[in-house]
């Protein structure tokens, strides 16, 4: 079971700044979330495996880079 726990600014801080960078990695038009009717937002229920497969890819794609010019890597 999961527990509450309370985060000081720079933790936050920190969190949204990884998100920032991993969310660039998705296509510009890919559905992220929503804003609610009271102005919340919302994350889109698969948002987590949108990243993860975003990231796979770039994984991938380095990887091919690396073998096919290991000196750039």
């Amino acid at each position: 079971m999961a527990t509450e726990r309370r985060l000081e600014a720079r933790q936050v801080e920190a969190i949204f700044r990884a998100f920032a960078e991993v969310m660039r990695e998705l296509p510009p038009d890919t559905e992220a979330g929503w804003l609610d009717a009271a102005g919340d937002l919302r994350l889109a229920p698969d948002i987590g495996r949108k990243l993860r497969t975003a990231r796979s890819v770039r994984d991938l794609l380095r990887r091919m880079r690396e073998e096919r010019d290991p000196e750039s890597g």
